[in-house]
């Protein structure tokens, strides 16, 4: 065995390298460990017959998987031995070789059990202090609000202005108060969705809505591209409706003034699919794995505002609806945000009819 691998074999994370045909050309001591194999009996086998046995440990929803369509992506794995629970943090990068010729993939398996129960007890802190900050919190921006109606009298120029930024500080510590509860509901597997079966282009519809007196600021264009009529998904209205709009919130504020954002719609028999893409200064590839993340802002171009949470909410919300989300962007061209939803069952005749029958007025 070489030094390199003597190296490699002394890091405390999984490695695997596969070559260009799937195969499995390096498995490190630490990875073969965590399997309960030699490091030398998958040497050459094809990755499928690898991820057959990492399948007797990770969680369905966490399964590893070989065929990342990016150069990097992150993702977490659960990990599950008897009662032990662990969580890996699985990092893939694309091998290039000489002439930039694809020459594989290497993945690394990071143990981040301990990260995770310290951010888990930090959610439920954070969750409980939200919940005592709620009514307080609204019981001040009501009373704020009935000065400035006029309820306990006239006030001054000087006190209006006063009043106008407690306002907008109540405001804006009320969105990040609901934002943390809505995180710390996904977060838990306590978040109820009242599924019904509906037309994405109707919510992409409300959600530019909800968005115009933002874009209207900066005479930022909103617009929906639907070339095809789509097939119906099962989904929480309200919160789909949610997540749009945080897309949409997002790219507005990192759109130049007079520039265009775009929901672009569309399907196949699999999934329907809705993006969102702006025309701003996009994202650095640095920036890409953790744009998802709790409280991360991305300062370059973008006007300031926002909690940091409405991405991580938003991938929640798809998550929970048993779809996918990723985002596309280059700095200098701009950011495309696209989920998939899947396509709800067909109807059958019987529901088809009252459904119908429903329908008519």
């Amino acid at each position: 065995m070489t030094r390199e691998h003597d190296i490699l074999d002394s890091l405390g994370s999984g490695l695997l390298v596969l070559d260009a045909q799937g195969r499995v050309a390096f498995l490190n001591r630490t990875l073969a460990e965590m399997l309960h194999v030699s490091a030398d009996e998958y040497l050459g086998r094809s990755a499928a017959n690898l991820a057959a046995l990492m399948a007797q440990f990770a969680m369905a929803a966490g399964m590893p998987r070989f065929d990342w369509p990016a150069d990097f992506g992150s993702r977490e794995i659960e990990w599950r031995e008897g009662e032990t629970l662990r969580f890996f943090r699985e990092d893939s990068t694309a091998l290039v070789g000489a002439g930039g010729v694809p020459a594989g993939r290497l993945f690394a398996y990071h143990d981040v059990s301990h990260e995770k129960a310290v951010d888990r007890m930090k959610s439920e802190f954070i969750s409980v202090a939200s919940h005592e900050l709620r009514t307080p919190m609204t019981s001040i921006k009501g009373s704020v609000d009935l000065i400035l109606s006029g309820f306990a009298g006239e006030t001054s120029p000087e006190m209006q202005e006063l009043l106008e930024i407690a306002q907008k500080s109540c405001d804006r510590l009320v969105r990040l108060v609901n934002d943390i509860l809505d995180l710390s509901k996904i977060e838990a597997g306590q978040l109820k969705l009242n599924v019904e079966r509906l037309d994405l282009t109707e919510i992409a519809v409300r959600a530019v809505c909800a968005v115009k007196s933002l874009a209207d600021k900066t005479e930022v264009r909103l617009k929906v591209d639907r070339p095809l009529p789509l097939p119906h998904v099962e989904a929480d209205p309200d919160r789909i409706e949610q997540a749009i709009t945080n897309l949409l919130s997002n790219a507005v504020k990192f759109s130049p003034p007079k520039g265009e954002v775009t929901v672009e719609l569309s399907s196949d028999d699999i999934w329907v699919q809705c993006a969102v893409r702006d025309q701003g200064v996009g994202i650095a590839e640095k920036d890409l794995h953790r744009i998802f993340g709790k409280f991360q802002q991305l300062s370059e171009g973008r006007r300031r505002g926002g909690t940091g949470l409405g991405l991580a909410i938003t991938r929640g919300l798809i998550d929970e609806h048993r779809g996918s989300i990723w985002v596309e962007s280059r700095v200098g061209e701009g950011s495309r945000f696209i989920f998939r939803l899947p396509v709800a069952a067909p109807l059958s005749p019987k529901s088809a009819a009252m459904a119908g029958h429903t329908a008519k007025p």
